[in-house]
């Protein structure tokens, strides 16, 4: 699913397409944190698609979407917090 929403968060920043960018860059950083490698990974997902995303957002002038896409990156940011690194032995 990491690869689906990458490919559909590229194609709408391509394609200037809100929906897509929401969608693929907001669940990027859920989908990694689903792997639960490694807190600083989740980090860096979490700030990338946030800049990116809020920075398209207020490009295209989509100020709901933009406000919108913080809270979906603050969820993210709370999965984040709450998450459980398995250690490899």
């Amino acid at each position: 699913m990491l690869i689906f929403f990458s490919v559909v968060g590229a194609a709408g920043l391509i394609y200037n397409n809100e929906i897509g960018v929401f969608v693929g860059l907001g669940l990027i950083p859920w989908q990694i944190i689903g792997l639960r490698k490694s807190k600083t990974l989740n980090l860096i997902a979490i700030i990338i698609t946030t800049v990116i995303g809020f920075g398209f957002f207020i490009y295209v002038g989509k100020w709901i979407l933009a406000i919108l896409f913080l809270f979906i990156e603050a969820y993210n940011y709370w999965g984040h917090i709450n998450t459980k690194i398995e250690k490899q032995k």
